[in-house]
């Protein structure tokens, strides 16, 4: 009986994610399908549409037999990370045979190709790779940000198993980025795990403009940016968005108003708050004090020296999360960079919450368990419920939670088991999970204000189909 996993954000669910599981079931044999799943806030560096709670709901009623948490650091974090993260979850659970992602080129081969080229290490020094790590260097240190500097560097470069070409129409689209992350991921943690991707079927999930994206009456497919647009033009819009979505999908959000369309402006006074307190807190003469900020924000993960003093030089504009990040962000520094480091500032996420070192080495071989040392079961379906024995029977398990007030038994019960775990990191990562659990969830209340109260950490549970 075969497994599949998916790494996933359902922000919102849609026709297209509903038909990434129809195939991986048509093409893999997979009976059982893994997600794993962002929590409350999403790698854009905002908060999720909705409740982790309500998205897991969704994609059990859709066709999901299991969904995990991924873990806040990763959540938020870049595609590398992101995928890191995801990936190492996914090898935990110890049961998955696939991995399953959507690609702009649908070619395994081409994206393994890229990937080598970023992981397989040379004793020659005048290869390619060390060529293409100089060259990377280089156009960062001329003001390109990271992504833009390695696909030109990519392209500056000669490789004998992919032309020109196929780089160039490769590392031009996200979601073959994204799918070169994680088989990247794979090979550093030298998983098992079968890659299987699958061509993204239509051509607009790019467009972010709902009114563009529904233009052609024929198509079922918009992507998630275009839906969440489309709540900023009308509150309500499920008329409209009807004809995008399964139907579990569409009535579980109807039913559920109350707890959607969450604003990434909603916390913008908490943003303010946490940044204007890092910055009254030094008590020193104005420019030292400046300069001592500067260095505390640095130790946020995705907050830069140059991004740290823009913060501080322009909070007296702040107005709003959107409003100060379009102010931040320069040529270098995108706007969705500028985001996850203002979320990562609000959710206390540092750079030394990693315990591995970035960039990653070539020919490195990681440690999942110095990654993702826990497994958080956010829902399943009741019948499949025997393969959780599976993950704990294995050899060096994660810490299984499916209850938030027995996490830290749990952990402590993994540490003992398993003298390699960590449980001061897996502990850590955790209290982060709860705490934006928690940010998210004053948010999601004060929006829905007179509306019947939305469960916590502590009283939603798993949810069990």
């Amino acid at each position: 009986m075969k497994t599949a996993g998916i790494i996933s954000e359902y922000n919102p669910f849609h026709n297209g994610h509903a038909y990434q599981i129809e195939q991986i079931r048509q093409n893999t044999d997979a009976e059982n399908i893994v997600v794993v799943m962002s929590g409350n806030f999403v790698q854009r560096g905002t908060p999720a549409f909705t409740d982790k709670y309500l998205r897991t709901r969704i994609a059990i009623e859709c066709g999901a037999d299991f969904v995990f948490e991924l873990p806040a650091l990763y959540a938020t974090a870049s595609s590398e990370l992101f995928a890191l993260g995801g990936v190492s979850l996914l090898n935990s659970l110890g049961f998955i045979d696939y991995i399953c992602f959507g690609s702009e080129c649908g070619d395994i081969s081409i994206l393994n190709n890229i990937a080598n080229i970023f992981t397989v290490k040379s004793n020659e020094p005048d290869c390619t790779i060390y060529k293409l790590d100089a060259a990377i260097s280089k156009y960062i240190k001329s003001g390109m940000s990271y992504p833009a500097a390695r696909s030109k560097a990519l392209l500056s470069c000669d490789y004998s198993q992919i032309s020109p070409s196929q780089i160039t129409d490769t590392i031009s689209q996200p979601n073959n980025i994204l799918a070169i992350e994680y088989l990247k991921a794979l090979k550093y943690i030298n998983s098992n795990i079968q890659p299987y991707t699958i061509k993204r079927c239509d051509n607009g999930y790019n467009n972010h403009d709902f009114n563009i994206s529904t233009q052609n009456k024929e198509n079922k497919y918009i992507s998630a940016s275009a839906i969440r647009n489309a709540f900023l033009h009308k509150s309500t819009p499920f008329d409209l968005l009807k004809p995008f979505f399964p139907s579990p999908a569409i009535n579980i959000l109807q039913d559920n108003n109350s707890r959607i369309n969450i604003s990434i402006d909603e916390i913008s006074p908490m943003l303010y708050y946490k940044i204007r307190s890092i910055l009254s807190n030094n008590t020193a003469s104005e420019t030292d004090s400046l300069n001592k900020s500067a260095i505390l924000l640095t130790k946020y993960l995705d907050v830069s020296k140059e991004i740290s003093y823009r913060i501080l030089n322009n909070l007296s504009q702040f107005e709003t999360f959107t409003q100060f990040a379009h102010i931040i962000k320069t040529k270098q520094y995108t706007y969705s960079r500028i985001c996850r480091a203002l979320i990562h500032i609000l959710l206390n996420i540092y750079t030394d919450d990693i315990l591995i070192q970035f960039p990653i080495k070539r020919n490195t071989i990681l440690n999942p368990n110095q990654i993702t040392p826990y497994a958080r079961l956010l829902g399943m379906r009741k019948e499949k419920s025997y393969l959780l024995k599976s993950v704990i029977k294995q050899n060096n398990p994660p810490a299984l939670i499916t209850k938030v007030a027995n996490a830290y038994k749990v952990i402590d019960k993994s540490a003992v088991d398993n003298k390699n775990f960590n449980a001061a990191f897996a502990k850590k990562l955790f209290d982060k999970d709860i705490f934006a659990a928690d940010l998210y969830h004053q948010i999601q209340q004060k929006a829905s204000l007179s509306k019947p109260s939305i469960p916590d950490e502590y009283r939603a549970g798993v949810v069990i189909l």
